[in-house]
């Protein structure tokens, strides 16, 4: 199965989102949603990968829909993905300034 590496934060940054717009705690996030607060807690923490039943039930409690909570979850991606880019090309950049400098010695 492929790994996509920025799903689990991306996840959890959105549902974290998402219940701070709503002003709902983890605790009454969890009730609503009917799941363990341990469980939305973990998601949280990406320490659990959630199911496509518990995502469904946190959008429900939540009230946004599916394709809503799917789409801002990819534009995060997409944020996390740019913002490592924009490091490594930062990081690349100062390697080369670093070697530039030492051959002027």
């Amino acid at each position: 199965m492929k790994v996509y590496p920025y799903l689990s934060s991306a996840i959890a940054r959105v549902i974290e989102v998402l219940r701070a717009e709503r002003g709902m705690t983890k605790s009454s996030l969890a009730d609503f949603a009917c799941l363990e607060r341990r469980y939305l807690r973990d998601i949280e923490r990406e320490l659990k990968k959630p199911t496509v039943n518990a995502i469904y039930s946190i959008c429900e409690a939540l009230r946004v829909q599916p394709e809503d909570f799917f789409r801002r979850v990819s534009e995060e991606i997409e944020k996390k993905k740019n913002s490592e880019r924009r490091a490594a090309s930062l990081s690349k950049a100062m390697a080369a300034k670093v070697e530039s400098d030492e051959e002027k010695v």
